[in-house]
């Protein structure tokens, strides 16, 4: 992930094959007889579908760019201040057995004196969204990477109940019923936070927010 066209084709490339899958099973409900059992049924199992794509979704866009301001080989003097504590605790957490106290103090050693240092920024592992993408986790992801969450936070009670709960009740094989409206308003609803995270990240990318002092 080496050039902004990259970054940006593997976020519309991810999108769109999600977006067809998701749009043809939506196609196969509307042609199902309307309050069928079929109906019904095939309602109930999109859901856990919609949160699959969701999370992948989300994790794959975060990832992505945190692998390219990874590979920017910027030092912590010129990355905005999140991948700067990204960095410095992925080097804490690399020194086994090291204590609280010397965590504090060697932390407040590297943020001092590191600024012309080469970031070490964790990339290959990608971001973890702990199999469990809610709201708080989901907003907590875009701050560690310096990302605005706060045009989606209006849809914390949307991620975190019509999405995450009744997928975890319909998998844990719990009845749920779920009419085909409903289906599709929650469809259309997570296509477009998808869609936001590749938008915002998109931007940013561009607009090389994960510099401490863009470029002119």
């Amino acid at each position: 992930m080496r050039t902004l066209v990259e970054l940006q084709d593997s976020l519309d490339e991810d999108f769109a094959w999600r977006r067809s899958e998701l749009h043809s099973y939506l196609g196969t409900i509307r042609r199902a007889k309307t309050e069928s059992t079929t109906q019904r049924t095939l309602c109930r199992a999109g859901v856990p579908l919609l949160y699959a794509h969701w999370e992948g979704y989300a994790k794959h866009c975060l990832s992505m760019y945190l692998q390219y301001v990874g590979r920017r080989r910027l030092t912590y003097g010129e990355l905005h201040p999140a991948f700067v504590a990204l960095g410095h605790e992925a080097a804490l957490d690399s020194q086994e057995g090291i204590s609280a106290a010397r965590r504090v103090v060697r932390r407040a050693q590297a943020i001092l004196t590191g600024d012309s240092t080469r970031a070490q920024i964790p990339w290959r592992r990608g971001v973890d969204t702990q199999s469990n993408l809610n709201s708080t986790r989901c907003f907590d992801l875009f701050e560690s990477l310096g990302l605005d969450s706060s045009p989606i936070q209006t849809k914390a009670r949307l991620i975190d109940y019509e999405l995450l709960r009744v997928r975890n009740e319909i998998a844990h094989g719990q009845y749920l019923s779920v009419d085909a409206d409903s289906y599709e308003e929650l469809h259309l609803e997570v296509l477009g936070i998808m869609d936001f995270v590749r938008n915002a990240v998109g931007t940013a990318a561009e607009n090389q927010t994960y510099r401490r002092c863009k470029e002119l």
